[in-house]
């Protein structure tokens, strides 16, 4: 029997954090903490456990002290979660917490008074250099192992603190994975991989959060040929690019930093192939200008639709010098396929259902209007055929 089933971790860890706040004392980063400090640490976390009489036998006080503090000094009651295969997401509404794993929602209980999650939220600000608190009472942080950390606090949260901790998976899922668990047909597979082996058709990948974009491009990714120069910039290291070489950047969540990242990438780094992790802001104009300068470029996006994904760049990019008209003209130029994908809720099952939705070809731009052709759909019960059959799709 481990110790986390011999002791209830859930109740010693905030009473802990508490006596830490009370004494004042430092709890070490996450990230550069010293041996020392951990070792410092330690013996205070054994002095709380005395202290608040926990018991505990005495074979297993300094292996549950270490455990304890790197709980602590990471997401306290929330950290066996991060720790478990298999989950997606974590979900925290004023104390109450659930998880998600493989699409369904689990109840995980009340783990701890709402206060206590709001002292965890602003830590974590704290640790990442970042200010939570009335005037900015809403954070988005990129854990050590990836995950992203988004934390809301009251005055702004009606009901107390909310958190949400998207998790992304372990293993590299490929293509083959997803069409195992009903994703997308191998005739489709067969299509994209094609595509990214070609290096001639910009891909956006669309659909609302939780669909699975970014799983896509990593699975995506691992078409590309072994030679390609590959550049992939994005706020949150998310991506894991199945290609055993490539120029990546992590850059701050600020839409001049990502816009300098990207033009110097383009103009410099001659990727074959640039990949943007995710459109959300400004670094839509560069994204733009990537497709002027004929660079295959890759990238996720969020939409309702496949064609609403069209819509969603001009918008992003309104705030460039370029025309409207241009920016249309500019995309449906260079922008070959969006792939778009639908994540539902299954009633009967229970879960959540990641599938793509419709594969859409841009042919262009005629007296305004975008042209495009669905090469292939999910119809409610089966995937469509592919318009075209199985040849690389050239706008």
């Amino acid at each position: 029997m481990s110790n986390r089933e011999k002791y209830d971790y859930n109740l010693m860890i905030p009473k802990i954090q508490d006596y830490c706040i009370e004494r004042e004392i430092p709890v070490p980063r996450w990230r550069g903490a010293t041996q020392e400090e951990l070792a410092a640490f330690h013996a205070n976390v054994l002095r709380a456990m005395r202290t608040l009489g926990f018991e505990v036998a005495e074979e297993d006080r300094q292996e549950v002290a270490w455990e304890l503090l790197e709980m602590i000094r990471g997401l306290g009651v929330l950290q066996p979660f991060l720790e478990e295969d298999g989950i997606e997401e974590i979900i925290v509404r004023k104390g109450f917490v659930q998880t998600e794993r493989g699409g369904q929602i689990r109840d995980e209980g009340l783990l701890a008074p709402d206060e206590y999650f709001y002292r965890l939220a602003r830590r974590i600000a704290d640790m990442e250099g970042k200010e939570l608190g009335a005037e900015q009472p809403q954070i988005k942080v990129g854990l050590p192992d990836g995950s992203r950390f988004t934390a809301t606090i009251p005055p702004m949260s009606r009901e107390g603190t909310a958190i949400n901790i998207r998790r992304f998976a372990r293993k590299e899922m490929t293509f083959d994975d997803l069409i195992r668990c009903g994703s997308v047909d191998e005739e489709t597979v067969e299509f994209l991989a094609d595509v990214a082996a070609s290096m001639d058709v910009s891909i956006v990948f669309s659909g609302k959060p939780g669909a699975g974009k970014t799983t896509w491009l990593n699975a995506f990714s691992r078409h590309l040929p072994p030679h390609a120069q590959v550049s992939c910039i994005e706020t949150f290291e998310e991506l894991k690019l199945q290609i055993p070489h490539w120029h990546h950047l992590v850059v701050e969540e600020d839409p001049e930093v990502m816009g300098e990242a990207i033009n110097t990438t383009i103009l410099r780094m001659r990727p074959d192939v640039l990949i943007i992790g995710e459109v959300v802001s400004r670094e839509a104009v560069e994204y733009i200008m990537a497709l002027n300068l004929g660079i295959v470029t890759h990238t996720t996006t969020h939409s309702k639709s496949a064609k609403l994904a069209l819509t969603r760049l001009e918008t992003l990019s309104r705030r460039s010098d370029i025309p409207w008209a241009a920016r249309r003209e500019i995309i449906g130029a260079g922008l070959g396929l969006v792939v778009h994908l639908a994540k539902e809720y299954d009633e009967e099952k229970r879960m959540y259902r990641r599938y793509m939705e419709e594969l859409l070809a841009i042919k262009g731009v005629v007296r305004g209007k975008y042209q495009w052709e669905t090469l292939k759909r999910w119809d409610g019960d089966s995937f469509t055929p592919l318009k075209g059959g199985k040849e690389i799709w050239r706008g």
